[in-house]
């Protein structure tokens, strides 16, 4: 039967049986098996991302396995063009240490912390950094047409300070990125996750691992960042700042990036979000913050096309030095979960209005005033897709603290639509960023947001007409707008090669039990201490 289909709608049908088995790349593995002609169709589509893991690794898992078969790596790897890293349930021996200190009058805990240390700490009886990369050289010198790389770091339970492990796994990955044959395609897209600034900063000082970051991100177009802050202090957050975007101005490219923000909470859901001497001292609320551009990079990225900040908090300052870095080729902007950082001071109420996101309609925003949108205008950005969701502001309350019944203390910015027209604030901000007319307000007066300088005006008014049917959601929300194509910033942190999904159960599960014995061994330990035992 098959023999009697014409070759392209045998190749049709491979095609729609690829979409269907999205989530199940080993179904489609098997089905290679079936003959000749499947196995020679479906070769170039199931072996475009290949995947080094744990169980790759580890001595112990691999002694349960096949063991690896190099002829076959030599001989799919010329159709790998992606490589998917994962490395997260690797643990760091400071965490090993820390966790046996903490449960060493739990006895019940010892298998627990012994099989932390022994099995998922590197070492001799687990994998070292030099298997690691080996490996890792070896998979890149058999796929020469790899141009994607995804690499999950550890994800540690207890973060205070533990990150040697991390920072060697990302060392030893960019120096086997550098050091590919000269043959190799250049490396075009790199997704890090779970990258810390104490690796960022630590990296940064030896000349040998700049050099390697400098031969990974030399020809990158995509870089997609999802980072940790762990260590506090003016000093190291100025040099985590300076650092991570020295190191993102390597990739002189680079048309997207996207930075999400690990430590941010993302479930919290405010518009305002208030902080005071209370809860949190003025310099960790400053902490806090995503490092953003306080001046531009010593490689401008001059093509950088596509822009995303996810799950963040910002300063004003830094955000409009970002704008201002890449005003020249900035095309599309997605914002999502993004705070905006204002100190609010009760004795001087009357400025609470210089850092905003879209600006205060019919007055002129003084020069030391930051409004977000009406800068966008200001410097006539050619913005071809502006989308954000859930904007807020995270305030600092100086001076008279909030009390517990009064959340109200501090200012309320311009979250009130002054159309009266009830729309979302992430709305009214695209609708000022791009250059829609506003709605007239209630009173019949005219709503404008107008640029810091008269001269401006020519081009920074709003000079666009609102859509007859208003604008829809798609319009203006990120979200529902990325839901029906591939996003230019973030796609591949979801699927590297735009056919399957970039998963690992294994690590899923063994990071739950990681989670489950640690919650199981602080209830212990609770008891313990409740009955005078310890």
């Amino acid at each position: 039967m098959m023999d009697s289909l014409p070759p392209e709608i045998i190749l049709q049908i491979l095609e729609f049986t690829i979409v269907a088995f999205y989530n199940n790349k080993n179904g489609l593995l098997k089905l290679r098996t079936t003959c000749k002609l499947f196995n020679e169709i479906l070769k170039p589509y199931v072996l475009r991302t290949l995947q080094l893991e744990f169980t790759r690794l580890d001595k112990y898992e691999r002694s349960l396995r096949p063991p690896l078969d190099e002829d076959a790596l030599r001989r799919i790897g010329p159709f790998c063009q992606a490589l998917y890293l994962d490395m997260m349930v690797v643990r760091d021996d400071g965490e090993a240490r820390l966790l046996s200190d903490m449960f060493s009058k739990v006895r019940a805990m010892d298998q627990f912390v012994a099989r932390i240390r022994d099995v998922y700490c590197m070492n001799e009886s687990s994998f070292t950094e030099i298997e690691y990369r080996r490996r890792l050289g070896s998979m890149l010198e058999h796929a020469p047409n790899v141009t994607a790389v995804r690499l999950n770091l550890p994800f540690q339970l207890v973060t205070r300070g533990q990150y040697s492990a991390a920072t060697l796994i990302l060392g030893n990955s960019f120096e086997a990125l550098a050091q590919r044959p000269e043959e190799s395609e250049t490396l075009k897209t790199l997704v890090l996750e779970n990258v810390s600034d104490i690796s960022i900063v630590s990296l940064w000082r030896n000349p040998q691992d700049v050099k390697n970051i400098i031969g990974t991100f030399s020809d990158l177009r995509h870089l997609f960042m999802s980072v940790r802050r762990n260590e506090e202090g003016h000093t190291h957050t100025n040099n985590y700042r300076n650092r991570l975007w020295e190191m993102i101005g390597k990739a002189e490219n680079l048309e997207s990036l996207c930075l999400v923000d690990l430590e941010a909470d993302e479930h919290v859901r405010k518009s305002i979000k208030t902080s005071s001497e209370r809860n949190m001292s003025l310099e960790n609320w400053e902490f806090r913050c995503m490092p953003t551009i306080r001046k531009p990079p010593k490689a401008v990225l001059r093509n950088l096309t596509f822009l995303e900040l996810r799950q963040v908090e910002v300063m004003a300052s830094g955000l409009l030095s970002m704008f201002n870095s890449f005003e020249s080729s900035l095309r599309e902007l997605y914002l999502e979960d993004v705070y905006l950082k204002t100190v609010y001071n009760t004795e001087a109420p009357e400025d609470a209005n210089d850092i905003l996101w879209i600006g205060l309609p019919n007055v002129r925003p003084q020069p030391h005033h930051r409004w977000i949108a009406t800068y966008l205008r200001q410097l006539r950005m050619q913005l071809r897709v502006c989308r954000v969701a859930n904007l807020g502001y995270d305030q600092y309350v100086v001076g008279e603290e909030p009390s517990v019944e009064d959340n109200s203390v501090g200012a309320t910015y311009d979250l009130l639509d002054p159309t009266g027209l009830s729309r979302s604030f992430s709305q009214r901000f695209v609708e000022v960023a791009t250059g829609v007319r506003q709605p007239f307000a209630n009173d019949g007066t005219p709503v404008t947001y107008y640029p810091e300088d008269p001269s401006q005006d020519s081009w920074a008014l709003a000079d666009r007409e609102p859509s007859g049917a208003g604008l829809r959601a798609e319009d203006w929300h990120a979200p529902s707008y990325l839901a029906s194509r591939r996003s230019p910033t973030s796609a591949w942190q979801e699927s590297l090669d735009g056919l399957f999904p970039n998963s690992n159960q294994f690590a899923i599960d063994i990071l739950h039990q990681f989670a489950d014995g640690a919650y199981k061994g602080m209830g212990l330990l609770n008891s313990l201490h409740d009955l005078g035992l310890i």
